[in-house]
């Protein structure tokens, strides 16, 4: 009789494990800087081409309330964790303006976040990420790496912080909207956090509050869940990969002021955007 050594029985049982359970057996490596610098050039032969819509032009669509964009309603079962971020990578968007700065004549990109609402072309992101007209024009890149040029701001939300954007012959996988989520439930969040592209962190809801600023009074949800600038307009999602929010703000506690001066950081809030308010603009 042979016998067999139990490494090599280990290793059959690995491989037998990775086919049978579809883990890949190499994580996906991403490299920034190759992103952004894609993203830039996607985004300039764009402009050369007189994609899109000038900026200052799109700044005028801010005033829009409402559109009547259909978005998918199948309701999903909890995804596998193993499969979560493969499966709603796909629907979350690089976004930026193109512009110059004031130190060099080259074109720049600018980073945040959104994330495709409908097949169509349809992205959410936040309203302070579009409010901008430093630049030429704005564009969203996929995790594959195609760049689409924003044509029109469909629907829009100051006090929500919260734009709805069509880009240019885009075909992309839609995240499904869900309803509002209980404290407590467990979210997730993929984003692009200072340009670590496509990053994913979890945690819980914490709780939901109303905001209050110059441009109103609005809900907003806490979450646990890790984020960064260049977050902005990510989602929020539940473990089913239906949206529940989308990231907002920071909003760091400080223990003592000395001298004007905030010293001694004791927690960093996640202000969301609850999901009712991407509703808002859809009825």
């Amino acid at each position: 009789m042979k016998i067999i050594p139990l490494p090599f029985l280990f290793c059959l049982s690995l491989v037998s494990f990775i086919f049978e359970n579809g883990v890949s057996a190499q994580a996906e490596i991403i490299d920034d800087l190759a992103l952004k610098s894609r993203f830039l050039k996607g985004l300039e032969g764009l402009h050369n081409a007189k994609k899109g819509t000038p900026l200052k032009e799109l700044n005028l669509q801010l005033d829009r309330a409402i559109t009547n964009v259909q978005v998918p309603t199948t309701k999903r079962g909890t995804l596998d964790s193993s499969k979560f971020y493969e499966n709603c990578k796909p629907s979350v968007l690089m976004i930026g303006r193109l512009y110059k700065c004031n130190k060099c004549t080259k074109w720049h990109v600018s980073s945040a976040s959104g994330f495709a609402i409908n097949n169509s072309g349809v992205v959410a992101t936040n309203y302070h990420v579009v409010d901008n007209k430093d630049g030429v024009i704005l564009g969203a890149m996929d995790h594959a790496g195609k760049t689409y040029a924003v044509t029109e701001i469909l629907a829009a939300s100051k006090a929500d912080d919260v734009a709805l954007i069509q880009l240019e012959d885009a075909r992309l996988k839609a995240l499904p909207l869900a309803r509002k989520a209980s404290v407590g439930t467990p979210v997730s969040v993929i984003s692009h956090p200072d340009g670590r592209y496509f990053s994913m962190t979890k945690g819980d809801i914490s709780r939901y509050y109303v905001d209050r600023s110059k441009s109103g009074k609005a809900p907003r949800m806490a979450i646990t869940a890790d984020y960064a600038k260049g977050s902005s307009g990510g989602p929020v999602l539940d473990n089913t990969g239906a949206v529940v929010g989308m990231v907002s703000a920071t909003n760091s506690i400080y223990y003592n002021l000395v001298k004007g001066r905030k010293e001694n950081l004791q927690m960093v809030i996640k202000s969301c955007v609850p999901v009712e308010a991407i509703w808002k603009l859809l009825h």
